[in-house]
């Protein structure tokens, strides 16, 4: 057998997927998440699925180690050493606040002051040696921060991007003294202009680099005492995959991988059911993390918050969260207010009617209230835990429902109200901040709570429809499977367009794209596999924030076409351009990526031809009353097979749940349709 393996371990649950590439059998599993070692959780997973590790070729790991790490102040201890003068780059910031109409607020950076220190040196933004490196300051330095206690030290000096051979030097010195493997160079983690973002960056890079080091080694270790003999894959945040023993380079790159691998298996999807314009929209236990994807390219971004004052500036799928799982708090304020998350109780207590001490009333104790699950059991089933009804009611009455002087169904329903009305606003927002029409775009309904609540959404952003895939609850699972091995590299370059330099930016490009390959080559992907993809950020002269442009091939890389790519781009974002301002190139950056272990999961699932047993009927509490609901087995819908609503359509990994007044048609893709 030739198996595949790919895991998303969540907040609440790991979901996995495994496929067959010879039999065409997929199996899927969902177990809770074991938040002290994640690396349990996914040997469970394993167990839960019957499959032996020996018998696996490939497993693919969508991570949150490295963001929850950051998040929760988890990491390394880290010591900076900077250029005299740039000690407080990290709580300078941007002169930003977390609250935009008030005066109180705080900021903890990832290194306290006392570990950040300074010496002498500096380079010109050209790249000249202004002051020489003060090799006897930066040892005493690194001495200082080791006598503290750090484990990790980051080097981040002044212009380093246009000429990083103090920081290489300073690697050297630093090298006899440190006593182990851990030195982080800002030149190599992000070498652009901007120290803040820089400083940030590359000290993200050093804080989850121990912990995601150990956390795979960990892992690596169990799979192979169980039997599995090949190198595990890891998903980075741009979708893309990397071997686990190069992991520790590109650290920084793991932030936001489970968002990410879901995306990734939303462009798949959303093109096998014919679909150009989707906004992938994940449920899960803990949060709902949203992407845009226009004419099936998914929106990127450089930079991403992952706290306040902690920016990222890494390549990325641009994914954005809020907190508004099923495993969201809801409460009422101060205010007398109704409010449902950010707070999620996760697996453990998790939701009231989870019998595990859980007390406060969540979107999961809400839809059990109101009938939607459709039968007693968490998903997952066998590793899932039946739902106590009665203490769901409880909690829903004592938090939600005495205070405002509801009903217990109505105080459930206001609670998936407020949640729809939050996750339908942020659809909409995201969509329209890019100029886009909610109206020519479909929901792409996916993770865990995603179908439960894809009416919800529907309605509240004004899409045009709602897609509910084959596997919704293990989505992000199968995006793991989805990527492809990649590699990113970026150059600040910051020169006008008439006076840059072609063959030395010809020649940069050459260069990264030879690491990249020979990265590639090292993760065992064949050069005639291997797709290289050039593109810089510009601008106009004068202008702040750059855009992103895609660039010819190397061999027709010319001072023309380069200005040619800048006007497509610039006219397709702003429909005009800005004759008699000068272009200037910023960055350069180079994507080198080797073929897809698994190109379409369409080969693993097939529908049924013949019409599904009679649906069993259930009560649901839905627009302030009880309705008899159609129930059925996912999986036993035929294609173009139609449910009106209200209806609910149950499989393992999820649950649909199809309001009165809606209709959902069965793709044959096997995708379900839901309009109105």
């Amino acid at each position: 057998m030739t198996r595949l393996v790919g895991v998303d371990i969540g907040g609440t649950n790991t979901d996995m997927v495994v496929v067959d590439t010879e039999t065409r059998e997929l199996r899927i599993a969902k177990v809770p998440t074991t938040s002290t070692n994640q690396a349990i959780g996914l040997m469970s997973a394993l167990d839960a699925a019957g499959v032996d590790a020996s018998s696996v070729k490939l497993v693919t790991h969508g991570t949150t180690v490295a963001t929850n790490a950051t998040i929760e102040r988890k990491g390394a201890r880290c010591g900076l050493v900077t250029t005299r003068g740039f000690r407080d780059v990290l709580e300078l910031r941007r002169r930003d606040r977390p609250q935009t109409y008030g005066l109180l607020g705080s900021f903890t950076p990832l290194i306290e002051r006392r570990s950040r220190l300074e010496v002498a040196e500096r380079m010109s933004a050209e790249g000249e040696v202004l002051t020489a490196l003060d090799e006897d300051e930066f040892a005493r330095a690194v001495q200082e921060l080791r006598h503290q206690g750090c484990e990790v030290l980051v080097i981040c000096f002044l212009h380093s991007y246009a000429n990083p051979a103090h920081e290489r030097r300073a690697r050297e010195l630093a090298q006899a003294i440190w006593p182990n493997q851990y030195i982080v160079l800002s030149s190599e983690v992000l070498p652009v202009m901007r120290e803040f973002e820089r400083t940030s960056t590359s000290v993200v890079a050093g804080y989850v680099r121990p912990l995601l080091e150990r956390y795979l080694s960990s892992l690596t270790e169990r799979l192979a005492h169980a039997g599995y003999k090949e190198d595990l894959l890891v998903v980075q945040s741009n979708g893309g995959l990397v071997a686990a023993p190069l992991v520790g380079r590109f650290a920084a790159n793991t932030i936001l991988s489970g968002p990410a691998a879901g995306v990734t298996a939303a462009v798949s999807l959303a093109r096998a059911a014919g679909v150009n314009n989707v906004v992938s929209c994940d449920m899960g236990g803990t949060s709902f993390d949203v992407c845009v994807i226009s004419d099936s390219v998914p929106a990127t971004s450089n930079q991403q918050f992952l706290d306040f004052g902690i920016p990222l500036c890494v390549p990325m799928l641009d994914v954005h969260a809020i907190g508004a799982g099923g495993g969201g708090i809801a409460r009422i304020d101060a205010a007398g207010i109704l409010q449902v998350g950010p707070d999620s109780a996760g697996f453990a207590p998790g939701a009231a009617g989870f019998g595990k001490g859980g007390t406060q009333p969540t979107v999961t104790d809400a839809n059990v209230v109101l009938g939607l699950f459709g039968r007693a059991d968490v998903i997952g089933r066998e590793r899932g835990r039946g739902f106590d009804e009665s203490l769901a009611r409880e909690a829903v009455d004592r938090v939600v429902a005495k205070p405002l002087g509801l009903s217990v169904e109505a105080a459930a329903e206001a609670i998936l109200r407020v949640a729809g009305t939050k996750m339908g606003a942020y659809v909409r927002k995201k969509l329209l901040e890019r100029g886009l029409d909610p109206r020519d775009f479909s929901l792409l309904a996916f993770g865990g709570a995603g179908p439960l609540h894809a009416n919800r959404v529907l309605r509240e952003s004004g899409c045009a429809r709602a897609l509910v895939p084959p596997y919704p609850g293990i989505t992000s699972a199968m995006g793991c499977l989805l990527g492809s091995l990649r590699h990113d590299f970026i150059q600040a370059v910051n020169q006008s367009l008439e006076a840059l330099d072609v063959p030395a930016l010809r020649a940069t490009f050459a260069e990264y794209v030879a690491q990249g390959l020979a990265l590639l080559v090292q993760e065992g992907v064949p050069n005639e596999e291997v797709v290289v993809t050039l593109s810089a950020d510009m601008s106009y002269a004068g202008q702040t924030h750059t855009i992103p442009v895609e660039l010819p091939p190397l061999e027709q890389l010319t001072r023309e076409t380069i200005e040619a790519a800048f006007e497509a781009a610039y006219t397709s974002l702003y429909t005009q351009l800005l004759p008699g301002y000068g272009i200037k190139l910023v960055n350069a950056k180079t994507t080198v990526l080797g073929r897809p272990s698994v190109a379409d999961m369409g080969r693993y699932h097939s529908l049924p031809s013949a019409e599904p047993p009679s649906p069993t009927e259930h009560r649901v509490y839905c627009e302030g009353q009880w309705h008899p609901a159609r129930v059925y087995q996912r999986h036993d819908l035929p294609c173009d097979f139609v449910v009106e609503g209200p209806a609910l359509l149950l499989q393992p990994d999820s649950t649909t749940f199809i309001e009165p007044g809606y209709r959902a048609t069965v793709h044959s893709s096997g995708t379900i349709f839901i309009e109105g």
